[in-house]
């Protein structure tokens, strides 16, 4: 749990409006049990039919070490101007620019250094990020910003945009103002519980439904869905399940997790040295199936399994790794269609970690990036 902070109710709802009223109070920690068990989710299929696209190799090395924001502020100031990345390589250039810094220490310094995860809403107006406590593998809490009173209110991406950032770290020391009160008002956030690695938060369209997939990283072992409440932020359903078929086939529970306009899930699964698989299928509390899609990429965007996302704009499933995005029509890639020419490839050379990648159904995309952290809206030219 985060210490040193009091939680508030607001209905059911954990926020920062608690820090106005003073005291300290506790989070402790939350579960769901899980309420159903699918032994056999990955539907059978034969690995010989699997039809690979001969795309262009964009393929991106994970850099020896990160790098850290060149407008990363450690101490005493904070940032005044926005990061700006161009791409080096690709058939899609772009452009990434800082949209919003977010908080690095809310009780002790860099507690809040790890985000993992990005979504957005439809309309733009709310981001879930989830964070993994630092320092540990599993578990994390989300935060559920309110973009539209940063922006409007408090004027966010107008050349204020540390200032969420600035009023968490006034708090840890003690010395937050009234006014950065208000602004932390803005979050809320939920209780702490097992995320998995937390990359695999998503917005299931459809029904409005937030999941996330844990897993144990080997084989054929059982992980869970999870199903989390929008509002209060806590687990509110498991459902147990592995990827298994009964023809013997066996894969690791996924890692990476996002949904369609019509409600059908997605994952993306390393094969071989470069190349990637694609998997669909349904997510519910009846339980969970995924089926191969018959046609993966011959190369992946990079060596580092970030996420997977999806736009409903362009109907397109988007590939992240760290300075490399990747997509294709999704449409054609169901039919099993798709051409090398249809693959888009966005290569950046920032050496920073990307965590993950969302859609406005505007179509408007931004990243989460680490070190530290940040979303940046990403405009493709």
């Amino acid at each position: 749990m985060i210490k040193g902070i009091k939680w508030a109710i607001a209905g059911s709802l954990m926020l920062f409006g608690g820090v106005v009223a003073g005291g300290l109070g506790s989070v402790p920690s939350a579960h769901a049990a899980s309420t159903v068990k699918t032994k056999y989710a990955l539907g059978n299929y034969q690995a010989q039919k699997l039809k690979w696209v001969r795309n262009k190799n964009e393929y991106v090395m994970r850099p020896k070490a990160y790098a850290w924001s060149a407008t990363y502020q450690r101490q005493g100031t904070f940032q005044t101007r926005p990061a700006t990345y161009q791409t080096c390589r690709g058939n899609a250039p772009a452009t990434l620019t800082t949209d919003l810094y977010l908080p690095v220490t809310v009780r002790r310094s860099g507690d809040w250094g790890n985000p993992q995860s990005l979504v957005l809403t439809k309309n733009g107006r709310t981001a879930y990020v989830g964070y993994l406590k630092t320092g540990t593998t599993s578990t994390g809490w989300i935060v559920k910003y309110d973009l539209a009173k940063l922006r409007q209110q408090f004027g966010a991406t107008t050349g204020n945009m540390a200032l969420i950032r600035q009023a968490t770290n006034a708090y840890s020391k003690g010395k937050v103002t009234a006014r950065q009160k208000t602004v932390m008002t803005a979050m809320r956030i939920g209780p702490p519980f097992d995320l998995g690695h937390g990359q695999s938060l998503a917005l299931n369209p459809w029904t409005q439904q937030l999941w996330l997939s844990r897993t144990s990283g080997e084989d054929g072992r059982y992980g869970s869905a999870v199903r989390v409440s929008p509002r209060t932020l806590r687990p509110v359903q498991t459902v147990d399940y592995r990827l298994v078929n009964k023809t013997g086939a066996k894969i690791a529970v996924n890692s990476t997790l996002t949904f369609d306009k019509h409600g059908y899930a997605y994952f993306s699964s390393y094969s071989g040295k470069r190349a990637l698989r694609v998997y669909r299928g349904t997510i519910s509390k009846k339980g969970v199936h995924f089926k191969l899609v018959m046609q993966g990429l011959k190369y992946r965007p990079g060596q580092t399994h970030q996420s997977i996302a999806y736009n409903a704009k362009s109907d397109r499933l988007y590939f992240v790794s760290d300075d490399a995005i990747s997509s294709v029509p999704l449409a054609k890639l169901n039919r099993g269609r798709v051409k090398p020419k249809d693959v888009k490839a966005t290569v950046f050379a920032s050496h920073r970690e990307f965590e993950g990648l969302s859609f406005t159904g505007s179509g408007q995309a931004y990243v989460l990036l680490n070190r530290g952290p940040e979303v940046m809206r990403l405009t493709f030219k």
